[in-house]
């Protein structure tokens, strides 16, 4: 079997990584594998390429592992490599993450006897055999197995400014991006996401003396990460949740989720209705609040993301319309709560801002070019201007709208309806095979999906814990082929 890897981030990583422990040896005289990455991202993934250390890792340090059954791997590396101890509840920067990766890379490109194309896929065709070719400006290869690895999704663009002088669309490797040589330039940074937050934590260092402005709709940051202990849940977990799927997959409501998850907060001493009122505003006040509440507030986040292995089976035994229920009723609010930023952020942040060393404006109506100036307008008509415009808006997931700013690979593959758009974001998957479904709603046996392109699927995560689980199950499924 001739198995391709498109993309060498997290994911292509993590299927590198299942391959080598899921195959005897014998088996591994029987496959071939070749990876094609970009030299920039290789080894590393966009994310964690290098970069300045003021990029910090929104999860906890022990949450970073891609070896599932070593949670401590990550911890362990940076042990040896930097002498660093009692890194529990640290957030460490990006690029630190990106070289204990690169390392995984270059052993298991060795061991499995990798061939590597350091180029970027155009496009992914179905053969009548079943078989797929990849196709690269100068290479094409034929693979049995296709494992689609790409990464983030493109950027949104919301005021069609890609392309406009000193608009920045996609801001990293910040080093690269965010350089000026006016010591105050006069910033305008788009969104309060963390891609918005790494921008302003680069230039308040490197350009302390930047006018900088965050732009939004809302105003609101996210959730702080509170303390967060260990949890064990009982009411809902993978097993459970499985076996019950399996056995009658239409007994899952989302009003009896919302039991177990009461229940499970009652176990843990959780004030469910005050934390959801009270904490995870993301305003100045409601990360203040946050603050002041650590202990409720980590708990809750902690219960969160042990969940997180019951996600995407939970999602997908919902009907449709419960999960437009939940996304009505929740889904913000949840976002704000299972993406938090870290305590010493939200500390500057709130310095800062209300210092009035940073501003943060919200209502924007429209932002256009005029006079080498970005104009920006405001709902209550006012008008403020920047040299520079930061895109700090987040992916764009939604594979119905603007397709001319995704990858050409991603482009092509809806356009040759191998991928079907999720109307909950990314393509659709069949889970958990992480098969492709094509948009006659055929299952595309061969080629699986990870990453922000499965991410709908996964009620909208795509962290390194799921995108590791994810490759487990994509290779699981398809090695079945071989047995």
């Amino acid at each position: 079997m001739h198995i391709g890897i498109i993309g060498l981030g997290v994911a292509g990583i993590s299927i590198l990584k299942e391959v080598d422990k899921q195959t005897t040896q014998e088996m591994k005289e029987q496959l071939s594998v070749t990876v094609f990455s970009e030299s920039e991202g290789f080894g590393t993934g966009f994310p964690y390429q290098p970069d300045d250390d003021a990029l910090l890792i929104n999860q906890y340090t022990e949450t970073m592992s891609i070896d599932l059954e070593n949670q401590e791997e990550f911890i362990e590396w940076v042990k040896n490599k930097r002498s660093l101890n009692d890194l529990k509840n640290t957030h460490l920067p990006r690029s630190l993450f990106g070289e204990y990766l690169y390392e995984e890379t270059l052993k298991l490109i060795e061991k499995l006897k990798v061939a590597v194309v350091r180029e970027k896929v155009q496009a992914v065709k179905i053969l009548e055999n079943g078989q797929f070719t990849i196709t690269t400006d100068r290479t094409e290869k034929q693979v049995d197995s296709a494992h689609l690895c790409i990464g983030h999704l493109a950027y949104q663009d919301p005021y069609d400014l890609k392309g406009e002088t000193n608009f920045i669309y996609n801001p990293y490797p910040a080093m690269k991006k965010l350089s000026f040589e006016n010591e105050t330039p006069s910033i305008g940074i788009l969104g309060t996401g963390l891609t918005a937050i790494d921008t302003y934590l680069y230039m308040k260092k490197t350009h302390p003396k930047a006018e900088l402005t965050f732009l939004s709709l809302e105003g609101r940051f996210s959730s702080v990460r509170g303390h967060e202990p260990d949890i064990h849940t009982h009411y809902i977990c993978r097993e459970s949740i499985q076996h019950l799927v399996e056995k009658d997959k239409d007994s899952v409501s989302l009003e009896r989720i919302k039991e177990w998850f009461q229940k499970e907060t009652d176990d843990h001493g959780i004030d469910l209705s005050w934390v959801w009122q009270n904490l995870g505003e993301g305003t100045i006040e409601g990360m203040q609040k946050d603050l002041q509440h650590k202990e409720a507030l980590g708990k809750f986040q902690a219960l969160i993301r042990k969940l997180r292995d019951c996600y995407a089976l939970l999602w997908n035994a919902l009907p449709d319309e419960e999960k437009d229920v939940f996304l009505k009723e929740f889904g913000r609010k949840w976002s704000f709560f299972k993406a938090p930023i870290p305590q010493k952020t939200a500390r500057l942040l709130i310095n800062d801002i209300t210092e009035g060393k940073v501003k943060l404006l919200r209502d924007i109506r429209s932002i256009k070019k005029e006079n080498e100036r970005f104009k920006v307008v405001f709902n209550d008509h006012k008008v403020q201007s920047y040299e520079h415009i930061v895109n700090g808006t987040g992916q764009q997931k939604d594979l119905t709208r603007n397709i001319h700013l995704q990858q050409p690979v991603v482009r092509q593959m809806l356009e040759a309806e191998i991928l079907m758009p999720y109307r909950y974001g990314g393509a659709l998957i069949d889970y958990p095979s992480m098969c492709a479904v094509n948009q006659k709603g055929g299952r595309v046996s061969g080629l699986r999906v990870y990453g922000q392109l499965a991410s709908g699927i996964q009620f909208g995560n795509s962290s390194v814990e799921m995108v590791a689980k994810s490759a487990q199950y994509g290779v699981r499924d398809m090695l079945k082929d071989i047995d």
